[in-house]
């Protein structure tokens, strides 16, 4: 299958924005259209040969529409638009506009984890529904899919605060023992991986494509508190937060069917908690097939930190996450 019309979907988020700039390095290679909703501001970079379209995300006819000879639509919207109706909404209208490839919109998380899989499916998105409905319409031979993921994006998580560092105050909050292997991806590597998939769609249609450049155990919360102390040549303020409470809490929560309360709770267990970890999917990883290489912690720190600078203010909310009420 080769793929000539790439349509984004979201171009100006911190995904869409990755993996056009890796698509772009291609030249003409790829016609590009980058698809908004109407009252997007977004605006192509000037001096790239980028299309650019409006459609409503609600609209069955819009979509179409925009979607018209294109071969792919690659999909990185955010917000309500993951839940399941508007995302199904998207790919029928990728199938009756005849698009041959949809690159799902999965990215972070594993899909497939128990831990996962119970998220509330409105705080979290319907990514394994949606996995399932690509199946099926694959089966019947009316679209091909694939899926990225990376599990969190690297840099986001550490300098916005839910891997627990406040890197502009020099503070750490660390989870539990601080030990659990993590099996994040930086943002750049997510485009340049979603980019060669683009490049060579038969070898990943049809499943998705799992990620991770650091080796097995080297990255966790202590080593990013290791490598954030010596590249800033500063001690971090270090609280110890427990851990199991946050995960006892949450869980109760869920179980009463109160799951907004639970997220933040599930979240942070689903990475740092070794009773209750969901994020290791280690034995899928497939670097090699979609041109990843390896780094090291402090590679992808100091790139995290160019990135955003080291006075970048961190979300409180998803920085202090403490036992949820019971």
């Amino acid at each position: 299958m080769e793929l000539k019309n790439i349509a984004i979907l979201g171009p100006g988020g911190n995904v869409g924005t990755a993996i056009l700039q890796y698509l772009l390095k291609d030249g003409e290679r790829f016609n590009i259209t980058a698809i908004t909703r109407s009252e997007s501001r977004y605006a192509p970079p000037e001096g790239i040969n980028v299309t650019h379209k409006s459609a409503e995300y609600t609209s069955l006819t819009s979509l179409i529409s925009a979607f018209r000879d294109q071969d792919a639509v690659v999909n990185c919207i955010t917000g309500s638009a993951t839940q399941y109706e508007p995302s199904k909404l998207i790919i029928d209208a990728a199938v009756a506009a005849g698009v041959k490839f949809f690159f799902a919109n999965e990215f972070v998380g594993y899909i497939d984890s128990p831990q996962f899989r119970r998220l509330p499916e409105a705080s979290a998105g319907a990514k394994f529904r949606i996995r399932e409905y690509l199946r099926k319409l694959a089966a019947e031979g009316k679209i091909s899919w694939t899926g990225l993921n990376g599990g969190p994006f690297f840099d986001m998580w550490l300098m916005k605060g839910p891997a627990g560092f406040d890197v502009a105050h020099c503070k750490a909050r660390i989870y539990g023992t601080g030990a659990n292997p993590l099996y994040w991806t930086p943002l750049e590597t997510i485009g340049r991986a979603a980019a060669n998939m683009l490049r060579n769609p038969d070898a990943v249609k049809e499943r998705p494509i799992h990620i991770c450049p650091f080796v097995k155990g080297e990255l966790t919360q202590r080593s990013l508190l290791t490598t954030l102390e010596k590249i800033l040549d500063t001690k971090f303020e270090v609280e110890e937060v427990d851990l199991a409470k946050i995960n006892k809490h949450a869980r109760i929560a869920l179980e009463r069917g109160e799951g907004a309360k639970a997220m933040k709770g599930l979240t942070v267990s689903n990475q740092f908690y070794e009773e209750d970890c969901g994020n290791d999917f280690s034995h899928l990883i497939e670097n090699n097939l979609v041109g990843v290489e390896m780094m090291t912690v402090e590679e992808a720190v100091r790139g995290a930190i160019a990135r955003w600078g080291q006075d970048c203010p961190v979300v409180e909310g998803m920085f202090r996450v403490e036992p949820c009420e019971i």
